[in-house]
């Protein structure tokens, strides 16, 4: 997904889309983490993150995803 920045004062301003906000439970009081890394904007979701339960398990079709080595261009 492509999303344009905006002038915000002296800053920029990242607008999260309405549907993208629904989906990931945000709302005005919602707090994400922003870093720069290698010259890659990082955006951290530890309130998503947290409503994780302690117990949870991927699906069987995604651990063998989860689990693999990379195999290109991936950053992780």
């Amino acid at each position: 997904m492509n999303i344009k920045l905006k002038k915000w004062g002296n800053s920029l301003g990242l607008l999260i889309p309405h549907k993208l906000a629904k989906s990931l439970n945000f709302n005005k009081n919602s707090t994400v983490e922003i870093a720069e890394s290698k010259g890659t904007l990082v955006i951290t979701l530890d309130e998503l993150l947290s409503s994780i339960p302690p117990n949870f398990q991927y699906a069987n079709d995604v651990t063998n995803f989860i689990e693999s080595a990379p195999t290109g261009q991936e950053l992780l």
